[in-house]
């Protein structure tokens, strides 16, 4: 590609991006690494697109990347337009991607192993239903797109696309594309679980997708040393399968069907099958690899050893050799096998036996010692308990059995990966230990050990590991280190200090279960969980508050208040309303799509779920204050504008005059005289009014007279 203005290494864009060097260049443009000069020059990585490109649907599709949280995919950044070019800046990832460790593996002829590829696929579908749940296809999936993390191991997703939903995607790489997505059509998410499937067996194989798809009938053929397991084969099949019907019908189910696999014992590299006799060419008149007492592939160590055996002899063999010596070299060892015509197969085979025989039980008995000792350390590791005394005590695990070696190199993998995430190796065992034993309460706290009758539960538990694992390296370095330290009272500290500041206790825990989602999955309401889950919501606490600002406002009766603010990328903002008694508030709230916002009273009732910004009339509420809280769920900083009104309550409604009571025509009695109004109070200020002349007594009657009469 040619250069363009301002691409040159050394640049700086923005007054802020330096370009370091070029990476790589594509149909989605040029990838840059280059320097924050901002963020004390972290690397960056930058792709530039020129006036080619459609750079109005780039920043579209950037801005819905931009929304896109997962700890596997790499963080999108802002979007910069200078001198006719877009850049798209997004995070950069430290690693080697899985082309370039395949063919560091073809060199030493290795391959990936099922147990290897089985775990790749299990950590990449959940990413991958992240993506599809938000219509957001990846579009070209290739080992060269898919990058094993130095810190971590995790593979993580590059160059995901940024095409919208319903569209074709431009750029797919042929060979792991779909005929349907190379011709042109929408890009959908079966397409990447297609991909995905063609990048495992091209890791299992050795094999670019050329060697392994039929030129004319575009099926692929399942190479001849390959040997998987007939359920893993099976699931493999449905990925690539050219049958919709035949395919999964979701990344979900996908991700369920390789769930139920069983591990393998192993999660390491294995020999190329199909290599290793290689390394030997056979001799003219020769039967063929595939003709009748052809042995089987030989292991990579024996071949090289076979190699070197052969190199030697014709070596010996075109050199002059004085005559003399010659018997005394057969009297120490045995002839060489002559050449030509060389010894069939098994015959040699039979010479190298006999050769190392002498040599083999000493190898044999120290790799048992060696095992046994391994075994016993590991679970001895993996069975260190730092608890609280207070902690009620567990049985321990009982070592009656030697495990698989594939297994006890999982375990090992677990401790290093525990070991350099600096997490608290005994708080994460109890972690997944008390996961195990939630799910199966009918063992009565009783943990697996190394018998056979527990093999299934030991699956279980190695695969609670990866996902806990998976979760708690989302946190930063120094929350990881504090984990299994956190203390109630350290907590209690905490709100203490951010409730003289307007915070109450159960908005803050409101907040913090929110954020605590991520580490605590499927867990709902606002309480503290117990031990040992409680460290991990504890640390999502102190994540939480790092980023959370507060700031009160004083609401004044029938004045409007505006205020502006800006809330950083993950971040929260609380702002506590101070109100006079029995007034109402009227509140509106701008900003981002990707804010948040809930509103409490001062106890911490909910009187507004969370939802976006808007606006909202609150009644009359309990206290003086409301509490409201905005989060930020996007990527980038943003700003916010609040308006806020306290309204008087309304006057109450006058008391509904009285009506007469209905009467009942039939009803000959005689109403009750209606009642004399009565006279407001005379106000002072009035003139007063004589008095009236006093009415003259009644006349006497006989009735009144005669009780009166003696």
């Amino acid at each position: 590609m040619a250069e363009q203005p301002g691409a040159a290494s050394g640049a700086v864009i923005a007054d802020r991006y330096r370009l370091e060097m070029e990476v790589a260049s594509s149909p989605q443009g040029v990838l840059w690494r280059a320097s924050d000069l901002l963020a004390g020059e972290v690397p960056v990585a930058l792709r530039q697109l020129g006036p080619s490109h459609d750079q109005a649907g780039a920043r579209a599709g950037w801005s819905r990347l931009q929304a896109l949280l997962h700890p596997q995919v790499p963080r999108f950044g802002e979007t910069i337009q200078r001198d006719g070019q877009l850049w798209l800046v997004r995070e950069w990832q430290d690693g080697r991607t899985y082309l370039e460790l395949l063919e560091a593996r073809r060199g030493r002829q290795l391959v990936f192993g099922p147990g290897e590829v089985l775990l790749l696929l299990r950590q990449l579908l959940p990413v991958l239903a992240v993506l599809h749940g938000q219509e957001i296809c990846h579009g070209d999936l290739t080992p060269a797109n898919l990058l094993r993390r130095d810190r971590d191991g995790l593979p993580v997703l590059l160059d995901i696309s940024w095409t919208g939903p319903g569209q074709a995607a431009a750029g797919a790489t042929p060979g792991y594309a779909p005929p349907e997505q190379v011709g042109g059509a929408p890009l959908l998410p079966w397409m990447d679980l297609y991909g995905l499937g063609v990048v495992a067996l091209v890791l299992l194989s050795g094999e670019d997708p050329a060697a392994l798809l039929d030129p004319v009938s575009l099926a692929w053929r399942w190479p001849d040393g390959l040997r998987l397991d007939p359920p893993f084969r099976a699931a493999l099949e449905r990925l690539i399968s050219a049958d919709p019907a035949a395919r999964f019908a979701s990344t979900p189910q996908a991700l369920a069907a390789f769930q139920a696999l069983s591990m393998p014992e192993s999660t390491g590299p294995v020999a190329r099958a199909d290599r290793t006799l290689m390394l030997v060419p056979p001799a003219a008149g020769s039967p063929g690899l595939a003709g009748p007492g052809a042995a089987d592939p030989e292991p990579v160590e024996e071949v090289a050893a076979s190699a070197n055996t052969a190199a030697a002899s014709a070596a010996a063999a075109a050199a002059p050799a004085p005559a003399a010596p010659e018997p005394r070299a057969a009297e120490r060892r045995p002839p060489p096998p002559p050449m030509p015509p060389p010894l069939p197969a098994l015959s040699r085979q039979q010479q190298k036996e006999e050769a190392v025989e002498g040599r083999l039980w000493p190898v044999v008995v120290a790799l048992v010692v060696s095992a046994v000792v391994g075994i016993t350390g590991g679970w001895w590791l993996l069975g260190r308990d730092t608890a609280p005394a207070n902690r009620p005590a567990e049985q321990p695990r009982e070592l009656t059995a030697s495990l698989p070696p594939g297994e006890v190199d999982q375990r090992q993998q677990l401790l290093n990966r525990l070991r350099a995430l600096q997490i608290n190796r005994s708080w994460f065992l109890r972690l997944v230990d008390a996961n195990l034993l939630a799910q199966f309460p009918e063992r009565g706290g009783r943990l697996p050990n190394d018998a056979i009758e527990d093999a299934p539960l030991r699956k279980v538990w190695n695969a609670l590991a990866e996902e806990w694992l998976a979760r708690v390296e989302q946190l930063p370095p120094p929350l990881r280190r504090k984990l299994g330290s956190f203390s109630t009272a350290d907590w209690d500290a905490r709100q203490r200090q951010l409730a003289g500041q307007g915070v109450s206790p159960p908005v803050l825990r409101q907040l913090v279960s929110g954020n605590a989602q991520a580490l605590l999955p499927g867990r709902a309401g606002a309480d503290i969980p117990a031990e040992p889950f409680r460290q991990l919501w504890y640390a999502a606490g102190e994540q939480t508050l790092q980023t959370l600002q507060i700031e009160p406002i004083q609401a004044t009766a029938g004045e409007v208040k505006a205020l502006s603010a800006s809330l950083g990328a993950g971040g929260a903002r609380l702002f506590p309303i101070r109100l006079p008694a029995g007034y109402r508030l009227v509140l509106g709230v701008n900003g981002s799509p990707l804010m948040q916002m809930s509103v409490y009273n001062a106890a911490g009732s909910l009187l507004e779920p969370k939802g976006p910004l808007r606006v909202v009339s609150l009644p009359p509420v309990q206290g003086t204050e409301v509490q409201l809280l905005v989060t930020n769920d996007g990527v980038a900083p943003a700003m916010i504008t609040l308006s806020l009104r306290a309204d008087a309550p309304p006057p109450e409604p006058p008391p509904e005059p009285q009506q007469p009571p209905e009467t009942d025509p039939g009803d000959t009695t005689a109403p009750p005289p209606p009642a004399e109004p009565v006279t407001p109070p005379s106000l002072p200020s009035q003139t007063p009014v004589a008095p009236s002349a006093p009415a003259p007594p009644p006349a006497a009657t006989p009735e009144s007279q005669s009780p009166a009469s003696p």
